[in-house]
């Protein structure tokens, strides 16, 4: 009696299976294929993204080993961050190191670019002070440094050494003195940053 039970209850489950599955099985097929092709399509986009840094990267060292730059121009003229804007530094500095007055401008360009993160932009207009050319003063210098000078972030305290020199150079020892003082008690002070402000303090005389 019981086998006769078991095999009804059974042939019961196996019709409501069935059931079940004719009315449902649709949205699980739908359901697998969608699991499957989202991993598929996710795997796929992250090899595509890795085969293109190792072909960014190659272009990128290419163009280094080339003299007349244009590969390495080429690069730049993309936007964003990267290589793009590695190479926009790069070009940059070579210019800088031929001392082409060209580079002031290089890096202003790159400072103007909101396409990266400020904290790159503020790294290229330290850079454009740096290497101004012989006609922008000192005072414009200070003017283009101020607003990093007055923020907190990793460039502050370059701007702000950067400041003390060029108000030494204008003979106006007290504006020096005001930005030795706002560079003494700032944070992270290095090692060398405070030999140099000892040098600097030696400089500017007693207040």
């Amino acid at each position: 009696m019981n086998d006769i039970i078991n095999e009804i209850n059974q042939e019961l489950r196996e019709d409501r299976g069935k059931a079940l599955w004719n009315k449902y099985g649709i949205y699980v097929i739908a359901f697998i294929v969608a699991i499957v092709v989202v991993v598929a399509g996710r795997q796929g986009y992250m090899s595509y993204e890795t085969s293109a840094r190792n072909n960014a990267a190659n272009a990128y060292m290419s163009a280094l080993e080339q003299e007349n730059g244009d590969a390495l121009s080429a690069i730049a003229e993309q936007s964003g961050e990267g290589y793009a804007m590695l190479a926009k530094f790069t070009s940059a500095a070579r210019l800088a190191e031929n001392n082409d007055d060209g580079a002031e401008a290089a890096y202003l360009n790159i400072a103007q670019e909101e396409g990266i993160s400020p904290i790159y932009r503020d790294a290229a207009i330290v850079l454009s002070v740096m290497n101004a050319n012989a006609s922008t003063s000192a005072d414009q210098k200070i003017d283009t440094l101020s607003p990093i000078a007055g923020a907190d972030g990793p460039w502050q305290n370059m701007a702000l050494e950067l400041m003390i020199g060029y108000a030494i150079e204008n003979g106006d020892l007290a504006t020096a003195r005001k930005h030795y003082n706002a560079l003494r008690f700032s944070q992270n002070i290095s090692a060398d940053l405070n030999q140099r402000l000892t040098l600097i303090n030696e400089v500017l005389g007693e207040e």
